[in-house]
């Protein structure tokens, strides 16, 4: 008999996916310095490799589809306080990478789909950001793109999926590296 993909959570996996997404979210607090510069994609740059890095490390202990959600639901309470519209793109990324993880791997059991979730979660923000603000804030799209530093928008875009990638492929290799020292199982 098949094994399903779906499999039941502890309460110990959604206490540690929550411990992850408070760290992620308080070592993403540099976002604070530059959100006053007006360049599409300097914000997901500067919070990348956090936003990679501990989701890598969460996932690899706890490879259960819904992962991804809980931990962007997590971290979106409490990008709540800051601007409402960051809980939903952060909730909605989580579920379109928890189906594209179940359509492309058949859930989290292998590294490479660990990598992609956890790779993910920034840079599919940045799509999710273009379209909220030419629908609904006309102003801030302007900011970005009106100022002459478009350029600059590929390259933090760019530098967001390099960075993103790098923050994934160290938190695969550290949470590896953890179990063979018994820190996580």
């Amino acid at each position: 008999m098949k094994k399903s993909i779906f499999q039941k959570f502890r309460v110990s996996d959604i206490v540690f996916l929550a411990v992850i997404s408070a760290v992620a979210a308080c070592t993403a607090s540099v976002m604070a310095v530059v959100s006053q510069i007006y360049i599409f994609g300097l914000a997901q740059l500067v919070t990348a490799f956090q936003f990679s890095l501990f989701p890598a490390i969460a996932f690899m202990k706890v490879r259960k589809v819904g992962s991804v959600f809980f931990f962007t639901v997590f971290t979106g309470i409490i990008e709540l306080f800051m601007a409402p519209v960051m809980f939903f793109l952060s909730v909605l990324t989580g579920i379109i990478i928890e189906l594209l993880t179940i359509l492309i791997f058949k859930g989290y059991k292998s590294d490479r789909a660990v990598f992609f979730a956890s790779w993910l979660i920034i840079p599919l923000t940045l799509p999710f950001n273009l379209i909220y603000y030419k629908l609904f804030s006309a102003e801030m799209f302007n900011m970005f793109f009106g100022s002459g530093f478009e350029f600059l928008s590929v390259v933090f875009i760019a530098g967001t999926l390099l960075v993103s990638a790098l923050g994934s492929f160290l938190g695969v290799k550290i949470s590896k590296e953890l179990k063979k020292a018994g820190v996580i199982k």
